[in-house]
C-alpha cells in the first residue's frame, strides 16, 4: 500500500517536473523569439520636408527662431554644441546638427544668417564665406512601429548616453551588473521603504524583470504573475548579455501617454518631454526621464509638476552618490527650473493625419515587414510651419463659427489639405478639428456631397465646345420629370431668375438654374465623363444633379480636381512621399513629378481666371483675400450638410470641408463657414498673388458680357478666343488701343 503511494507520487512529481520542463522551453522559445524580433526590429523613421535656407528666402528672424525651437534648438550664445543659436540683432548665429540627407550626410557646422524687412539676406559659413543654400535637420513626425497605438524612436547602445545608463542603474537596479534577473533584497527593500514613507519611493523589480512586463507580461499583481515574470527575467539573463538587455530597456520603457500614443523609450521620450535629441539633454533633463519611469502617470510631469520635481531632485541625489556627477553639477541641476514642452505638439509632435497619407502610400511598395523591421528612412512633403497654420486655423475658427452661430460646442467638424500647387506636393493635412488625435481622418476618407465645387467642371466642358467666359446662357426655370417621384425643379440660392447672363458670372454667382440649362445642352453624360477624365474616378450619379453637385468626393479628390485647374491644366498627384532609403542610407525609391496634361493651356488659363472672378466678383468675395489675386469656389451641398471651399493663390492650393459627422445640416454655405477657415489658414502664411491679368484680354461688364470699360460698368477682364465678338454696351465707347490690339491678334492668327 505505502509502496504504491510512492510510485504514484514519484510518478506525480514526474508528470509535473516534466510539465515545468515543457513549460520552461515554451516560455524560452516565446522569450528568445520575441526579444530577438523586437531587439533587431527598426522601423521607418519619417521626417518633414526641411527648411531650406538662401539668400532671399521670405524667412523673417521671427520664423526662423520659430522653426529652430520647433526643431529643439536651444538659445546659447557661445554655441558650444550642436543645436543651439544666437541672435544678435538682426544676425542669428546656428550650430547645426549633423544630418543624413537624401544627397549625403552633412557635418554638424556653425553659420551665420543676417535678416532684413523681406527675409533672409545672406547666408555664410563660420568664417564668413557665402553659403548659396543650406537646409535645417527635418523634423521627425513619426514611425512605423508594429505594435498598435506604440511609437519610440530606436536607438543603438553608442547613441544612449552613458550618464542614462548609469542613472537607471543607480536609481532603478543597484545589482543589475551582479544579479540573475531578479534580486530579493531589492524587492524586501523596496517594500519596507514605501511603507514608512508612504508613497512609491523604490521599485522592487529588476530592470530585467521591468523589461519583462514590457514585452510580455500585463498590470495585473498577481503571485502567479509575479513568478512567471522572475522565470522570464531568469532565462532573458542566460540568453543575453547585460549590454543587449539595457539596450532594449532604453528602448522600450513606457514613458508616458500622448492621446492614444503611447510613448516607449528614452529617444521618443526625450523628444516629447523636451523637443531635442536624448544626447542633447542636459543632467536634470534625464534626471526627469528616469523620474517619470517610476509611473508616468503619477509622475507625470503635466499633471503632478511638484510631485515629479521632487522625484527629479531624488534622482539627481541618487546620481550623486553613485559618484555619476559632481557636486558642481549637482548643485546647478538642482536649481534648474523644472521644465517641460507645452504639450505634445511641442516635443515629439505626431501627425496621425499625414501619416496616413504616408502609409496609404508606401503600403503600395512595401510589406508591413518592412516598414516595421527594416529601418527605411522617409522623407515626405509635410511643412511644419503650414501644418501648424492649419491646425491653428481650423481649430480657432471652428470655435468662432460654433459661438456665432450656435452650434453645440465641440460637434462640428472639419478637414483641410494644402499642397503646392506646382508639384503637388502635400504639405498640410488636419482630418478633424483636433490636432495629433488618432481617429477617422476626413481629409482622406470622408466622402461627402461636393455642391457647387462641381460648376467649373461644367463651365471647362463648355469652354471646351466652343462657349467663351462673354458667351450668353439662360438663367431660366427648369423642370424635369423623374420617374416615380415628383419633378425635379432646381432653385437658384437667391430664389429668383436672372435670364440672360454670361457664362462668366452664372460661374461667378454659382447661378444653379444657369448650370443645369448649361449642363443640360452639353449632356449629363458627357460632364460625368470629363468629371472622370480629371478625377480618374467615374462619378456614381449621372443623373442631372450632378450638375449641381449631388457627388460625394473626399478632399483629397477636390484637392486633385482643383490642383488641375491651378497648375494650368496639369493634373499631378498629389505626393506626400519624396524617397525612401533603405538602413545603409542607399536610395530605394523616389517619387518623382507626375504630370499629365488633362485642359488645354487656353481653356486652363479661361476657368482659371473665371474662379479669379469668383474671389473678385462671385460667391468668394467676403474673402479677405478676394482682391489680393486668389482663385477659388465655394460648395454647399443639401439642407446646407456640408460647407467646401476650394482656393489657391500662386503658391498652395487648400481645400476645406465642414460638417457634421452624422450628417445633420451646419446652417452654413460654403462662404460663410469652409472660406473663413480658408482665410484663417492663409492669414497665417505669406499670400503669393496670382499673375495679372493679361494685357489683350478683354474688359467685359460682369452682369451681361457686353464689351465695356470701368468708367461706365462693373468689368472683369477675360480671355477671349480671336473669333469672339462680343456686343458692346450702349454708351460704353472701346478705345483705339483696344480695336488695334484686336485687330492685331486676328492678323497674328492668320498669319501663325
Amino acid at each position: 500500500m505505502i509502496s504504491t503511494a510512492i510510485r504514484t507520487g514519484v510518478v506525480l512529481v514526474g508528470i509535473a517536473l516534466i510539465a515545468a520542463l515543457a513549460y520552461l522551453v515554451y516560455l524560452d522559445r516565446l522569450i528568445t523569439n520575441t526579444f530577438e524580433g523586437r531587439r533587431w526590429s527598426m522601423p521607418a523613421l519619417v521626417y518633414a520636408q526641411p527648411v531650406e535656407l538662401y539668400p532671399g528666402a521670405a524667412l523673417m528672424l521671427a520664423d526662423m527662431i520659430e522653426e529652430l525651437d520647433r526643431l529643439g534648438y536651444a538659445p546659447d550664445a557661445n554655441l558650444a554644441n550642436p543645436g543651439t543659436y544666437a541672435q544678435r540683432g538682426g544676425q542669428l548665429d546656428i550650430h547645426l546638427r549633423a544630418f543624413e540627407f537624401l544627397e549625403a550626410a552633412r557635418a554638424s557646422q556653425r553659420i551665420r544668417l543676417t535678416f532684413n524687412d523681406r527675409g533672409i539676406h545672406s547666408v555664410g559659413d563660420s568664417n564668413g564665406r557665402p553659403i548659396p543654400l543650406i537646409r535645417l535637420d527635418p523634423l521627425s513626425i513619426g514611425s512605423f512601429f508594429p505594435s498598435h497605438g506604440q511609437d519610440r524612436l530606436v536607438l543603438q547602445p553608442d547613441q544612449v548616453p552613458a550618464l542614462l545608463t548609469g542613472a537607471l542603474i543607480a536609481v532603478e537596479d543597484e545589482k543589475f551588473e551582479d544579479h540573475h534577473g531578479f534580486d530579493l533584497k531589492g524587492i524586501a527593500r523596496a517594500a519596507w521603504v514605501n511603507l514608512t514613507a508612504g508613497e512609491i519611493r523604490q521599485g522592487g523589480s529588476t530592470l530585467t524583470q521591468q523589461l519583462v512586463k514590457s514585452y510580455y507580461l500585463d498590470n495585473r499583481r498577481t503571485f502567479e504573475r509575479k513568478l512567471k515574470e522572475v522565470a522570464m527575467s531568469i532565462i532573458l539573463e542566460l540568453r543575453f548579455s547585460k549590454t543587449d538587455l539595457l539596450n532594449a530597456y532604453v528602448n522600450e520603457i513606457y514613458l508616458g501617454q500622448d492621446g492614444v500614443r503611447a510613448v516607449h523609450g528614452f529617444g521618443l521620450g526625450a523628444q516629447f518631454y523636451f523637443n531635442k535629441p536624448l544626447g542633447e539633454l542636459q543632467t536634470h533633463e534625464l534626471a526627469t526621464l528616469v523620474a517619470i519611469i517610476r509611473g508616468p502617470s503619477y509622475y507625470n510631469p503635466y499633471r503632478n509638476p511638484d510631485r515629479t520635481h521632487r522625484r527629479r531632485d531624488r534622482v539627481l541625489a541618487k546620481m550623486f552618490e553613485a559618484n555619476l556627477i559632481e557636486l558642481e553639477d549637482l548643485e546647478q541641476s538642482l536649481v534648474e527650473p523644472f521644465h517641460v514642452v507645452s504639450g505634445a505638439r511641442s516635443g515629439g509632435a505626431y501627425y496621425p493625419a499625414f501619416m496616413d497619407m504616408v502609409r496609404a502610400t508606401l503600403s503600395k511598395s512595401y510589406q508591413q515587414d518592412d516598414l516595421t523591421t527594416a529601418g527605411l528612412r522617409v522623407f515626405t512633403t509635410l511643412s511644419p510651419r503650414t501644418q501648424d497654420a492649419v491646425e491653428q486655423a481650423l481649430l480657432e475658427t471652428i470655435g468662432k463659427l460654433e459661438t456665432a452661430r450656435s452650434l453645440p460646442a465641440g460637434d462640428l467638424q472639419g478637414a483641410v489639405i494644402v499642397a503646392n500647387t506646382q508639384t503637388g506636393e502635400i504639405e498640410a493635412i488636419s482630418g478633424g478639428r483636433t490636432a495629433g488625435v488618432d481617429g477617422f481622418n476626413r481629409a482622406l476618407n470622408a466622402r461627402r456631397p461636393v455642391g457647387s465645387l462641381v460648376k467649373p467642371v461644367i463651365y471647362l466642358a463648355a469652354l471646351e465646345r466652343g462657349y467663351h467666359l462673354a458667351s450668353i446662357i439662360q438663367d431660366a426655370e427648369v423642370t424635369l420629370p423623374l420617374r416615380g417621384s415628383e419633378p425635379w425643379t432646381p432653385k437658384n440660392f437667391d430664389g429668383e431668375v436672372h435670364g440672360p447672363v454670361p457664362l462668366v458670372r452664372a460661374l461667378g454667382d454659382s447661378l444653379n438654374l444657369a448650370t443645369v440649362n448649361l449642363g443640360l445642352a452639353i449632356g449629363v453624360d458627357q460632364i460625368a465623363d470629363r468629371l472622370a477624365a480629371l478625377t480618374g474616378r467615374r462619378p456614381q450619379n449621372t443623373f442631372p444633379s450632378l450638375l449641381l453637385g449631388a457627388e460625394s468626393m473626399t478632399p483629397l479628390e477636390v484637392l486633385s480636381l482643383y490642383g488641375t485647374f491651378a497648375s494650368g491644366g496639369f493634373n499631378m498627384t498629389p505626393k506626400s512621399v519624396v524617397a525612401v532609403l533603405d538602413e545603409q542610407r542607399r536610395p530605394l525609391a523616389r517619387h518623382h513629378f507626375e504630370l499629365d496634361q488633362r485642359i488645354d493651356r487656353e481653356h486652363a488659363r479661361s476657368i482659371g481666371r473665371a474662379l479669379e472672378i469668383v474671389m473678385h466678383n462671385g460667391t468668394g468675395k467676403s474673402s479677405r483675400f478676394a482682391r489680393v489675386g486668389v482663385a477659388g469656389k465655394t460648395g454647399t451641398s443639401d439642407d446646407y450638410r456640408d460647407s467646401w471651399f476650394a482656393g489657391y493663390d500662386n503658391q498652395r492650393i487648400a481645400v476645406v470641408w465642414l460638417g457634421f459627422d452624422d450628417n445633420r445640416s451646419t446652417s452654413m454655405t460654403g462662404a460663410a463657414g469652409a472660406l473663413k477657415v480658408w482665410d484663417a489658414v492663409f492669414s497665417r502664411l505669406s499670400v503669393q498673388p496670382l499673375a495679372t491679368p493679361d494685357s489683350t484680354w478683354e474688359e467685359i461688364e460682369y452682369s451681361t458680357g457686353l464689351v465695356a470699360n470701368d468708367s461706365c460698368a462693373d468689368i472683369v477682364s477675360v480671355p477671349l478666343p480671336i473669333e469672339a465678338e462680343p456686343a458692346t454696351k450702349s454708351g460704353c465707347g472701346i478705345s483705339l488701343k483696344r480695336v488695334a490690339d484686336r485687330l492685331g491678334r486676328k492678323f497674328k492668327k492668320w498669319f501663325d
